[in-house]
């Protein structure tokens, strides 16, 4: 993992935003800040079932996102430039979704969001992160087929995400 390159890709850099806000607000939010006119929608705390579930889908999205990471290896990396001379993973979560850590990272900021605060805001963090990783999944797919001329045929066989 080149983190020297990865330092310089504005795809991490959002990633890091995105995670870090989402860390701060999701706990902060609905306890400390008011929003006026929008507070009874965003600023509540789910009931504890809700936060359960929550934890469920935090948990599940976690799980995906390490299973995909293992499966990659020594080929994984934060950017978007697949590593020169990495195989191409088709296997494991692979072999189900294209992009199986985006998918696990969607689900896992939109559960730790519900977890601490309500489903609205899970829901907005989640279409956020969703939009976010779908737009870094297209950068990331014009390397792969010009890096993996059998990319295409895994294309037309794998989705690209958890739909």
């Amino acid at each position: 993992m080149d983190l020297r390159k990865a330092a310089r890709d504005p795809w991490v850099w959002g990633q890091v935003v995105l995670l870090v806000t989402v860390a701060l607000l999701a706990p902060l939010l609905p306890r400390y800040v008011s929003l006026g006119d929008a507070d009874f929608m965003l600023n509540r705390v789910g009931p504890i079932w809700q936060r359960a579930i929550g934890v469920g889908i935090g948990l599940a999205g976690a799980a995906l996102a390490v299973w995909a990471a293992r499966t990659l290896g020594p080929s994984l990396t934060p950017g978007t430039e697949p590593l020169p001379g990495a195989p191409l993973a088709v296997t494991g979560p692979y072999a189900h979704v294209r992009h199986p850590i985006y998918a696990g990272v969607v689900l896992c900021l939109a559960g730790y969001t519900l977890a601490w605060s309500n489903w609205t805001l899970a829901l907005i963090v989640g279409i956020i992160a969703l939009q976010f990783f779908e737009r870094k999944a297209r950068a990331e797919e014009r390397w792969l087929l010009e890096r993996y001329p059998q990319y295409r045929q895994y294309m037309a066989r794998v989705r690209r995400r958890v739909a």
